[in-house]
């Protein structure tokens, strides 16, 4: 009789998994679950929802500490944004700056990566020494490189001279001053790509590229065809994350730059700092802001599709 009940109950449960009604015990995880992540969430809800909801509020009131002001102006301020030199300069050199960065970023961070993963001696060695850029401070990384780069005192513009013949002076011509941004930032960030993708290659399943190396495949094809496709997840989400710290950060191009010459280096995340921190324009920094917060956005939608798309199994 035991027997026969007991079948019944666990056929009974089988049945209800069946038509999906969740049994006692998962209702009770779930429960659990949701009372142990709602302080979580409501309190990431806090810190994070609110202030965006303020600064879209504030970015339609003329809010000053300077004039004393707070009264609501409508578009105003996203009308100005149009109409301010600074603004459109910082807007046109982020664009390039994240999208030049993270390219060539993950282009020598899978290089990197690539020959770190390689057999030789003295590896773990080399793997910790390529860790040391992005261990520094971004904002002494960024006065350093101020100080190498200076055309009087700089050690790279005096080693430039002694070799070409020419004075090198970077931070007065608009072009090398940005190029000089984004090869920095590569140089500091690209070592933690590295190690990202290095990890990954470390996941690849070496039977791959066993039977790649009987078919007469080369290094460059076991590369493209093999290790590439299967990191390519990994690639799409370290791209993502670069460009959203990208967007966010100012400390590197305030530390070496200052957003000079004129606003050739200036980043929007530095013109909100200045207006906002600097002039007190609270209204006009949070118009900015939005626009920064729309293309973090836009960003990530982005990168959430071709992240479905980038499916891989092994």
């Amino acid at each position: 009789m035991a027997d026969v009940m007991a079948r019944s109950s666990a056929s009974v449960v089988k049945r209800r998994s069946r038509l999906g009604i969740p049994s006692r015990f998962a209702m009770r995880r779930y429960v659990l679950f949701t009372l142990l992540v709602t302080p979580a969430f409501l309190l990431r809800l806090v810190t994070a929802a609110y202030p965006i909801i303020q600064t879209i509020r504030y970015s339609f009131t003329n809010f000053s500490l300077l004039k004393g002001t707070n009264e609501y102006v409508g578009l105003q301020n996203y009308v100005d944004i149009t109409q301010n030199y600074g603004v459109k300069g910082a807007l046109s050199f982020t664009i390039l700056y994240v999208l030049a960065s993270t390219v060539i970023e993950l282009g020598v961070g899978l290089l990197i990566a690539q020959l770190l993963n390689a057999n030789f001696r003295g590896r773990t060695f080399a793997r910790t020494i390529n860790l040391i850029p992005w261990a520094i401070p971004t904002i002494v990384a960024g006065y350093s490189f101020r100080w190498l780069l200076d055309d009087q005192f700089g050690l790279i513009p005096v080693w430039y001279q002694d070799l070409m013949g020419k004075n090198l002076i970077i931070f007065i011509d608009p072009i090398l001053s940005r190029w000089a941004v984004i090869l920095v930032h590569v140089w500091k960030d690209a070592p933690f790509m590295a190690v990202v993708f290095l990890a990954g290659m470390q996941g690849v399943p070496l039977d791959l590229y066993e039977a790649a190396k009987v078919d007469g495949a080369s290094s460059w094809q076991r590369f493209r065809h093999i290790t590439l496709p299967l990191i390519k997840p990994l690639v799409i989400t370290m791209a993502l994350f670069r460009i959203v710290w990208s967007l966010a950060g100012f400390d590197l191009v305030f530390g070496l730059t200052a957003g000079g010459p004129g606003v050739a280096t200036s980043v929007l995340a530095l013109q909100v700092f200045r207006e906002g921190i600097l002039f007190f324009k609270f209204g006009f920094a949070s118009a900015i802001s939005v626009i920064l917060l729309l293309l973090v956005a836009f960003v990530g939608i982005v990168a959430l599709v071709l992240f479905r798309r980038a499916d891989v199994s092994y």
